[in-house]
């Protein structure tokens, strides 16, 4: 009974502080605020280091070219940087560049004092990152030193890449510009998404079949022999393959299918399309530090929407004002260039 009395307690205050946080009179919108770049990049190997550089001077860039961001109003403006150096990742040769992830949080002033610090509003972009601004299919294991057969860690670390390079890509709906293609998760959906690249370079998608599809993850679950699940998953996968007709494994590889449960692929133009990123894409000629992929949220609500957002909330829906105040061709002509 104590413990439903706590509980009862602490949903009380948490929805009394969301009624609180909701109502505008507990902001400051025009009062002046402040920009800090936080950059936590903490290796100090060459290529780190010079990336440092990189991701500072991007900041600066968006600090000096965006005006909310050059004159923060209503916020504080802490900009933060962290490095995702994961080994994995950088295993397939696909993903050259070193990635990152840039945040702009909206600490908003309060007409009590201080300001909103703990999850604020927020707005993040990711740098040289292959893996973002698309569907997710979820993240299939790597080698488990604790688990796995210490023989077959390479392996399983090649067929896990593989796993992991496939991308379900949302739908390309337009181009801005040369270098600047929007996508659209759905066709109801606000959430759209930016890829700023290089035009001038091989296609950074490149499209897979079903049977390309298929023997990745017939390498990869077959590495997994141990238990029996992981044997009646192997035969699950064979039994689905075997189902496929010969027209249907060599068609583009789409997500998802009506029955199949191991391979969630179909080569009936239903669903997402799957890709994989172009090795190719990448200009080796330059440090793997330099800028020459970026994918952008680019959240697109109508004016109703917005509305009421600010009704729910108390204050603005900071994310699309500061898509709407960006010049993406200029952010276009971030992208590095060898010679």
């Amino acid at each position: 009974m104590k413990k439903l009395a706590i509980l009862f307690s602490v949903i009380v205050l948490f929805c009394s502080n969301r009624v609180s946080a909701q109502n505008p009179s507990e902001f400051l919108p025009e009062k002046p605020g402040k920009w800090t770049y936080l950059n936590n990049v903490t290796s100090t190997e060459a290529e780190y280091l010079a990336y440092k550089k990189t991701m500072a001077s991007l900041a600066e860039w968006f600090h000096q070219n965006v005006p909310m961001l050059a004159n923060p109003k209503g916020f504080d403006l802490l900009a933060t940087t962290y490095g995702q150096f994961d080994k994995y990742y950088r295993m397939d040769n696909a993903n050259y560049g070193l990635r990152d992830e840039m945040y702009f949080s909206f600490q908003l002033l309060l007409a009590k004092g201080g300001k909103w610090s703990v999850e604020p509003p927020s707005y993040s972009f990711a740098v040289n990152d292959t893996e973002g601004g698309h569907h997710s299919r979820g993240n299939f294991p790597y080698f488990d030193e604790l688990k796995d057969d210490p023989a077959k860690e390479k392996a399983i670390n090649t067929a896990a890449s593989k796993m992991n390079g496939i991308i379900a890509r949302f739908e390309l709906i337009k181009q801005l510009a040369p270098g600047i293609d929007v996508y659209q998760e759905s066709a109801d959906a606000y959430p759209h998404h930016l890829v700023i690249y290089n035009p001038e370079r091989p296609p950074y998608w490149l499209p897979v079949t079903v049977k390309e599809v298929a023997d990745i993850y017939l390498e990869y679950y077959s590495l997994y022999q141990k238990l029996e699940i992981d044997r009646m998953l192997l035969e699950q996968l064979k039994s689905e393959i075997a189902e496929l007709s010969a027209e249907e494994l060599a068609a583009p590889a789409c997500q998802g299918h009506e029955t199949h449960f191991v391979l969630p692929v179909n080569g009936k133009n239903v669903g997402l399309k799957l890709v994989r990123f172009n090795p190719d894409y990448w200009d080796k000629s330059l440090p793997t530090s330099a800028i020459q992929f970026m994918t952008f949220w680019y959240p697109q609500m109508s004016a109703d929407q917005i509305e009421e957002y600010y009704r729910n909330n108390g204050y603005q829906f900071y994310a699309q004002l500061l898509v709407n105040q960006i010049n993406w061709t200029d952010v276009a002509g971030l992208i590095q260039k060898g010679k």
